[in-house]
């Protein structure tokens, strides 16, 4: 049962009061905050007797003020709190009470009393102890308890469980802004509580929808990345935020602000992978970056943009034409620089990318055609013929690319005879006449071999040849 102070102290803080007011004329000049105080005591201290408590407090709060330094007028203030708390209580009004209550304890924490009338009067709130007390009346008894208790196990307890009770009641009602509130302080005072987490998921993702039906992207998308956070409802809660990040990105993408749109869309992208539009609208903005003149990406981010988005849409046409002539513009310097391999190397990149490219085939066979130049002139016959045969590949009409390897694989041939070994002569030899069946330099080195080979001459075929077999 709650302890209610005796008044008597208040009886001789009273008396004190009455003595003061005879010596009233004794003050020194200066000193009328002083009577002031005394006097606002006196009359707090007889109206708190006859158990007029707000009308005492109000009296008692105004001498303390004059007087913040003076125990003895914070003391009396307690019990005035104290007195009217337990009266409030009583009358059922448990949430009024309490606050009353923790005033006291604020202004006088060293007595045992008001605290223990305070602690009892605060668990009343719980379920179960003394008589039935609305949620409304609960939580704030609780919050009360809290902040003069903060380590208050069984009340810290009790207010997480009465205010998810609260919070869920408000967002059947629709009132989800105040069930997100509720569940936010539940959440601070136990932040691993799971049924809290997953509660907190759901308002989120409740409240986000009406804040969308709203305009109010902004903020459903924070609520909904929230609720995915809680891991509320995880398939819809993911395709809802795919959907409000795409719909910011496209007006990002109406602003040009590009680099802003494809942030926003790889986090939809990444919330929702599988998702046809989103992998589509991701490559499309990668691409559009990559191109805009705007964009000041350097040559090497522009690649990685537009590789990107050829890995999430590998049927996007222009992404495989804007890559592919990044890749002959680099190509070109290099070619210009003489560095075929670093030509070569880029371009062979374009061809994978765009395989009917014929801008790109033709710069790369240039670029085979001349390397394989450059291989023979270092008497590098077997690099020429390489490189010469690669071009023939990508232009098998080019007559001056069959004339070309023609003359590799003679030089080739000349290279073994040299050596002693006319059979690889001879081999070459009769790749290069398949070539250009119509040289006659080819012919008499072929039939020369052929005698030091013991061999009859071959005649060469008239007619269409067939195109020489790749290696």
């Amino acid at each position: 049962m709650i302890r209610k102070p005796t008044c008597t102290t208040t009886a001789l803080v009273v008396l004190a009061a009455a003595e003061i007011l005879l010596w009233i004329p004794a003050y020194a000049a200066g000193t009328a905050d002083a009577v002031a105080a005394e006097t606002a005591f006196f009359r707090g201290s007889h109206l708190l007797s006859q158990n007029q408590f707000e009308q005492a407090i109000d009296a008692l709060e105004e001498a303390a003020k004059l007087a913040p330094d003076n125990s003895r007028y914070a003391n009396t203030l307690a019990i005035a709190y104290n007195n009217m708390g337990l009266k409030l209580v009583k009358d059922g009004k448990l949430a009024d009470g309490v606050t009353a209550l923790a005033k006291a304890v604020k202004l006088a924490p060293d007595e045992k009393e008001i605290r223990a009338n305070f602690i009892n009067a605060a668990l009343q709130g719980l379920e179960g102890t003394g008589k039935k007390v609305s949620t409304e009346e609960r939580i704030p008894a609780m919050r009360s308890l809290l902040e003069v208790e903060p380590n208050h196990a069984l009340g810290k307890k009790a207010l997480v469980a009465l205010l998810n009770n609260s919070a869920v009641a408000k967002g059947r009602k629709g009132d989800h802004q105040g069930e997100m509130a509720e569940l936010q302080e539940a959440l601070s005072l136990d932040p691993n509580n799971a049924k809290i987490r997953k509660n907190l998921g759901i308002a989120s993702y409740n409240l986000a929808l009406s804040k969308g039906k709203a305009g109010a992207v902004t903020e459903e998308i924070a609520l909904l990345r929230q609720a995915k956070e809680f891991g509320a409802g995880e398939a819809a809660v993911s395709e809802a935020l795919a959907r409000a990040l795409s719909n910011q990105a496209v007006a990002k993408g109406k602003e040009g602000d590009l680099a802003g749109q494809i942030e926003l869309l790889k986090e939809a992208h990444a919330v929702a992978p599988n998702d046809a539009t989103v992998t589509r609208n991701l490559a499309t903005a990668l691409n559009n970056h990559a191109v805009a003149e705007t964009s000041g990406l350097k040559v090497s981010e522009k690649i990685a943009a537009l590789d990107s988005a050829l890995k999430l849409d590998p049927k996007n046409t222009s992404v495989r034409t804007n890559l592919s002539r990044i890749y002959v513009a680099e190509a070109l310097k290099d070619y210009k620089k003489g560095s075929f391999d670093k030509a070569i190397e880029v371009l062979e990149k374009a061809l994978k990318i765009d395989p009917e490219n014929k801008v790109v085939q033709r710069n790369l066979v240039a670029a085979y055609h001349n390397l394989g130049l450059k291989k023979g002139e270092e008497q590098d016959h077997e690099g020429e013929i390489r490189y010469l045969r690669k071009a023939l590949q990508l232009a098998p009409l080019n007559k001056t690319l069959k004339t070309d390897l023609a003359t590799a694989y003679n030089d080739y041939a000349i290279s073994f005879v040299n050596k002693g070994d006319n059979q690889k002569a001879k081999l070459n030899l009769t790749k290069a006449l398949e070539l250009d069946p119509l040289n006659k330099e080819i012919k008499a080195n072929l039939t020369k071999v052929e005698e030091k080979l013991g061999g009859k001459p071959k005649e060469a075929k008239s007619g269409p040849q067939k195109k020489a077999k790749t290696q």
